[in-house]
């Protein structure tokens, strides 16, 4: 047997088209609690909004939908005919939107471009961060130098950058400092030295050292260079490799000790150990920022920005 039509049904069906789901969300909850007080504590606001929504619906259809009493409302005929046809059309609606919040989410992307041995404990932490809390976005990361990396956020190519911050023209950008870096040493793991929790330049210097070709006019070199010529030691710089995993490579086949920035314990190596520098330069720490365009933002933009913050924090100060 068919549903019994309510004569106001064919009214219902016509100011369809002109009713507002905020409206009938309104009138289901206040039909199903039968009160205005718990209907507006279930949806979260005050009840004299919800009145007047009420009241413009029965306006809107020209039908009385509730009978108020004493202790709260009871549904007219033709409220409980809206009633019927309100909860699934509020139920499709919910699932439509769901559907183009998922699609939306497919297509959601977020590009990091980065310098090698940067942010290697940071960015691994903040993707993670974000999957939790939106799963559908696409993280792409990009591993390129640092000048190029500022040109590609300007530009609007790239989201957000991971930079050395000495090392590119960041004037135009926001930025924030996300760490800051120290050379160590990195030694077989079969020497007696990786045993060492530290260890001074002049004692290093006795070693076969690894470079890459970048070092050899920084200051550190030249302090090794130094303690190498007070010892009366000549030069013995074995093998340049211009990668990190060359150098760590080599490390481990006991061809030398290579000098690496102490991101380089988050890139575990076998045969590797990292040994402290007690006495490098201050001058030798790399400090890196995070870059970002002062431009609207997605909101995963912006909740990748936060994460990344709130990890680096202790790290950056």
């Amino acid at each position: 047997m068919g549903r019994r039509r309510y004569a106001g049904d064919s009214a219902i069906s016509k100011s369809y088209q002109v009713m507002e789901l905020r409206h009938l969300r309104h009138f289901v909850a206040v039909a199903e609690t039968q009160h205005f007080g718990r209907a507006a504590a279930r949806l979260g606001m005050a009840q004299p909004p919800l009145s007047q929504s009420i009241m413009r619906l029965e306006e809107q259809l020209g039908i009385k939908l509730l009978e108020r009493t004493p202790r709260g409302v009871t549904l007219t005929p033709a409220g409980s005919a809206l009633l019927a046809e309100a909860k699934p059309l509020i139920a499709q609606a919910e699932l439509a939107e769901r559907r183009v919040r998922q699609a939306a989410d497919e297509l959601a992307s977020l590009s990091v471009a980065f310098v090698p041995m940067c942010a290697l404990r940071i960015m691994p932490l903040a993707i993670q961060g974000l999957r939790k809390q939106w799963p559908g976005v696409d993280v792409r990361l990009i591993e390129r130098g640092s000048a190029l990396t500022v040109a590609s956020v300007k530009n609007g190519s790239i989201d957000l950058g991971v930079v050395v911050t000495s090392a590119a023209d960041v004037s135009g950008l926001e930025s924030v400092v996300i760490e800051r870096l120290r050379v160590v040493a990195a030694v077989p793991a079969k020497w007696p030295v990786a045993m060492q929790r530290s260890i001074r330049i002049a004692d290093l210097a006795r070693y076969p050292l690894i470079m890459f070709p970048q070092q050899m006019s920084q200051p550190l070199f030249a302090e090794f260079e130094a303690a190498r010529r007070e010892a009366g030691l000549s030069p013995r710089v074995t093998q340049q490799a211009r990668h990190p995993y060359t150098m760590l490579n080599l490390v481990a086949h006991e061809l030398g000790v290579g000098l690496m920035l102490d991101s380089a314990r988050y890139l575990p190596v076998e045969g590797v150990a990292y040994v402290d520098i007690e006495d490098a330069p201050t001058s030798g720490e790399t400090e890196v920022s995070l870059v970002w365009a002062d431009r609207p933002h997605k909101p995963y933009h912006r909740a990748m920005l936060d994460i990344i913050g709130n990890i680096a924090s202790p790290a950056s100060t």
